[in-house]
């Protein structure tokens, strides 16, 4: 998959995020990214070249960029 088309499908799955729902989930199993769940934040673990990556983000989000600020934390770690 390329950069690209990685960066557009995160786009699709937290467009409009507000919480970490099944199909949040799914969408992120389907690209690759492993799913750790704390009280009220959940670890992403992105896997790259160089190795095993974490991002925390909030089980629920603050606001309407919520969702392209997690897109952009992602990327950045697969493809940096």
């Amino acid at each position: 998959m390329s950069q690209k088309d990685f960066r557009n499908e995160l786009k699709r799955i937290f467009t409009n995020y507000k919480r970490i729902t099944p199909q949040v989930e799914s969408g992120l199993q389907r690209l690759g990214i492993l799913i750790g769940r704390k009280k009220n934040h959940v670890v992403l673990f992105v896997s790259n070249e160089k190795g095993r990556h974490s991002v925390s983000i909030s089980a629920t989000g603050s606001d309407k960029r919520e969702g392209l600020n997690i897109v952009s934390k992602i990327a950045r770690l697969k493809f940096c």
